[in-house]
């Protein structure tokens, strides 16, 4: 498994940030393939994780104006916390538990590929993420989330799925 990279973060961040873009007026509640959200709540649900791990990195408390944040806003604060070469080493309480730096950075990623999909899917837009990053997640999520509790339980997929879809199986979406 390759190390995450904040580059690597700041392009996925980038193309999330399309699919929020394009999201049109009429589709804010519409269903995701995430049964408890909608497209507000899972847009919302990835701008309160930017800030949680922003400011778990930054070790402060989350600020009103941090939570009322858009995507792009809380995006691009994340990827300013993560860049100091020791946000890697650091120890972070995220909702997965105490973890490093550089797992709770792979943790982000997979969360923004997957969710992504997730809204792609429910706003019916083309997803474009890279393949070496989504392959790198898929074997980040092998290991790290090997007996925890993911997204949802796994789903079988086909063996000559693309790795975004046998990430988004292995966290429990049917692609």
């Amino acid at each position: 498994m390759g190390a995450a990279t904040v580059d690597q973060l700041t392009e996925i961040s980038a193309s999330v940030g399309v699919l929020v873009a394009g999201i049109k007026a009429d589709q804010w509640a519409d269903p995701t393939p995430c049964p408890e959200w909608n497209v507000r709540a899972l847009v919302q649900h990835l701008s309160l994780g930017n800030v949680m791990d922003t400011s778990a990195l930054l070790s402060r408390p989350p600020t009103h104006r941090d939570l009322l944040a858009g995507f792009d806003e809380t995006a691009a604060a994340l990827v300013e916390a993560f860049r100091p070469p020791s946000a890697a080493d650091r120890t972070l309480e995220v909702p997965f538990g105490r973890v490093s730096g550089l797992m709770a950075l792979h943790l982000r990623l997979t969360e923004l590929i997957v969710h992504g999909w997730d809204l792609a899917r429910a706003t019916g837009q083309p997803v474009h993420f890279p393949d070496e990053v989504v392959e790198q997640e898929l074997g980040f999520t092998a290991e790290a989330l090997a007996g925890r509790p993911a997204f949802a339980p796994a789903v079988a997929s086909q063996a000559e799925a693309g790795a975004l879809d046998r990430l988004v199986a292995r966290l429990g979406r049917v692609a």
